[in-house]
Formats: C-alpha cells, structure tokens, sequence
C-alpha cells in the first residue's frame, strides 16, 4: 500500500490519501504530498498523531507554523484548525484514535 501511495505521488496535483488499517476504532492513513501541495485546513475528529515517513512537511495553525522532517512525529491537537503543506515530496502516517475520543 505504500507503494502505491509513492507511485500516485510521482504524478498527483492532490493529496494522496490511503486508509492502511482500520480496526476497533484505531484508523491509520497514509498521506502522500508532492512539494507544495497542500492537505487543507481541518480539524482532528479524534485524537491524532502524525509520522513522517519521507520527506518534510509544515504544519499550519492560525498562530504558527512548525517543519517535521522524515521520522519526527507531533500529537495534533484536538478542536485546532490546521493545515499540512510539502516542503518536499512527503509521505507521513497518521493515526487516528476514535476509541479515545
């Protein structure tokens, strides 16, 4: 499944988005972004944790904006609008905890 999410990247103006696990509550996607491209502003339905598995993307708030490089991770904080922009082609994982909601 990663691979796929790498491949779509190569030729993806959007956000590639792939659910690799769900379970019990437990949800983990995988987040493919090329250089630039943003994951628009949201908010975390749950309790979150992002991993950066390739590359290095910014994360975006109304307040300030912090750089994850490949294998760091950050708890997303709950009720937080943010957003996810590449800073260079970008993979991260993320894991959702509906359970803990």
């Amino acid at each position: 499944m990663m691979t796929e999410v790498a491949e779509n990247l190569k030729c993806s103006d959007a956000p590639v988005v792939k659910k690799i696990h769900e379970k019990n509550g437990f949800t983990i996607m995988a987040i493919g972004l090329k250089r630039g491209v943003e994951l628009a502003a949201h908010m975390a339905p749950c309790p979150a944790k992002l991993i950066v598995i390739k590359g290095e993307i910014d994360f975006n708030t109304a307040t300030e904006s912090r750089r994850y490089a490949c294998y760091e991770s950050y708890d997303i904080p709950l009720n937080v609008m943010h957003s996810v922009v590449a800073y260079d082609d970008a993979i991260f994982l993320l894991f959702l905890n509906k359970e803990a909601s």
